[in-house]
């Protein structure tokens, strides 16, 4: 069974992803049992590059069992000195 899920990438991240449209966004359908861990996976963007996600309204945890419809958000890691 899958699922669809609204996808925003912050920061340098959108780069990552080949025709990612930063101002629509990106929906995809994948399967019912990701995490954002194996949805970063998916999209080839490297975890040590994700500073932060979010479900639209709250901090998520990597491990988070996503749902239909959710919207996830990334957002890039921040250095700098």
């Amino acid at each position: 069974m899958t699922i669809q899920l609204s996808i925003r990438l912050f920061g340098t991240l959108g780069s990552k992803v080949p025709d990612y449209n930063h101002e629509k966004g990106l929906i995809i359908d994948v399967a019912d049992n990701i995490t954002p861990e194996d949805l970063a996976k998916e999209l080839k963007i490297p975890l040590n590059y994700i500073g932060f996600i979010s479900d639209g309204s709250a901090a998520i945890k990597l491990d988070t069992q996503l749902t239909d419809k959710m919207s996830v958000n990334f957002f890039s890691l921040i250095s700098g000195g």
